[in-house]
């Protein structure tokens, strides 16, 4: 399975809201570009459809600029393509939303490998500012700050009439905030890699449907073969779209009605010049990928809590010295008690010193118990420089899975004795080899037998 690679850290969160009553993808639904097969089809799903009809105009729920549009796609495609980082409402026919943009940069090193992970650590920290943008928007920032300043002026009159003067300013600013939220149901819309500026943009989205606020088909009345069909699909979908290295989305599913929520997770492959222990690296990747996409999908349907912590110290001092005062016990006033206490500096001193100390702290944390059902799928890109997973939740299989657990429960293996039948044929043995080849591969269980 190939998959495009692409790194670009800034992240967009939108959220929309409006009345849960979809059962399909309609035209008012967006489309997010991660989904598209090649980079033409990505374009025409970034374009702006009607531009038009779209308006920055004054949100009736925050007050701040907002961005109306004909549809929601419209509206998060004018707001990503302006690459900037900050939180907006988006408006539209079909509902609201809010749009959080969050962005981080990379470095490129020598080292491939390290490379690598430097990307991927951009879009982890782009992802965090994307959700940390949501959070504070919809939640509101607990901001706390304090200000000081501070004067000294020194005078000294001499006796042929000129003023001598010591200024010193001090000034100290100290803000401290704090943001919590809990967020579930967002998805990635967009991700790019501007490898120019060595930095990444992420894009994710939250709507009715991504929320769960949908019409829901009846379990029971939805055949094996189609939640079959439905996850074949869901598959084919995937691999024919752009895999981003986190987060998630969601799929329309025709064979089921159902919408289900993907978790995509990455890893980075090590190198080494053993065979052997290059393929425990390879496959200690996708393990790492696979968890993080089974985290990614805890997420979105259970739910995370996001808490972030910013502080921003400034200092600014400047001086203005025309001469040098001496303490009493400095040995030459101490020596003189005719001494003025100070001593004219033959040119004025002056310096000015300015520092800030910014420290930023996100944490998402995801907690909760997967449904029975979750499919799982991981492979390396072609490069074999990454390996991606995917956690697929749907509804329907989750339902059969949690049937087939009861049943389990329920049924019984072995039989009492005497009841089995010994058809006293002995189990031939194999000849015993020198040499070792391959072990048992292939299937195990036939379908008849399920």
């Amino acid at each position: 399975m190939k998959k495009n690679l692409r790194f670009t850290i800034a992240v967009c969160v939108l959220a929309a809201f409006s009345a849960p009553a979809f059962a399909a993808l309609s035209v008012e639904d967006f489309i997010p570009p991660v989904q598209a097969s090649n980079e033409a089809e990505k374009a025409e799903q970034l374009r702006v459809r009607e531009p038009g009809g779209v308006k920055e105009v004054t949100g009736d729920i925050t007050g701040k600029p907002a961005i109306s549009a004909q549809s929601l796609q419209d509206a998060i495609n004018f707001w990503v393509a302006k690459r900037v980082v900050g939180f907006e409402q988006i408006l539209s026919p079909s509902g609201f939303g809010f749009a959080a943009t969050g962005m981080f940069t990379y470095e490129v090193y020598e080292n491939p490998v390290a490379a690598r992970i430097s990307k991927r650590n951009a879009y982890v920290r782009a992802y965090l500012d994307a959700k940390r943008q949501l959070a504070e928007g919809l939640n509101g920032v607990l901001t706390s700050g304090n200000a000081e300043a501070f004067s000294r002026i020194a005078t000294v009159n001499e006796s042929l009439g000129q003023t001598l003067a010591n200024v010193k300013d001090v000034t100290f600013e100290a803000v401290r905030q704090r943001v919590d939220g809990f967020l579930r149901g967002y998805v990635v819309y967009d991700v790019f890699d501007d490898v120019g500026n060595t930095r990444v943009y992420l894009t994710i989205v939250t709507t009715p449907r991504t929320q769960g606020h949908y019409d829901r088909p009846d379990p029971s009345t939805l055949s094996a073969a189609s939640v079959q069909e439905g996850l074949a699909q869901l598959l084919a979908e995937i691999e024919q779209g752009l895999t981003p290295p986190l987060g998630g989305r969601t799929v329309f599913v025709p064979a089921t009605g159902e919408l289900a929520f993907v978790g995509f997770g990455s890893a980075v492959v090590g190198r080494h010049d053993s065979p052997a222990v290059q393929a425990r690296l390879e496959l200690n990747a996708e393990e790492t990928a696979r968890i993080r996409a089974a985290n990614e999908l805890c997420g979105i349907i259970v739910g995370a809590e996001i808490a972030s912590a910013a502080e921003a110290d400034s200092e600014t001092r400047s001086m203005s010295k025309d001469f040098e005062e001496l303490s009493k016990s400095d040995p030459i006033v101490r020596e003189n008690p005719e001494h003025p206490g100070y001593v004219k500096l033959r040119n004025r001193k002056t310096s000015f010193k300015a520092a800030d100390v910014n420290k930023s702290t996100i944490t998402s944390a995801a907690k909760g118990v997967l449904p029975p059902g979750v499919k799982h799928q991981s492979w390396l890109d072609e490069d074999k420089a990454f390996a991606y997973s995917v956690a697929i939740y749907l509804p329907s299989a989750s339902e059969q899975a949690a049937e087939g657990a009861a049943s389990m429960k329920s049924g019984t293996i072995l039989q009492p004795a005497g009841t089995g039948e010994n058809t006293g044929k002995k189990i031939p043995t194999a000849a015993p080899r020198e040499d070792v080849k391959q072990g048992p591969s292939g299937t195990v269980q036939t379908s008849d037998g399920l």
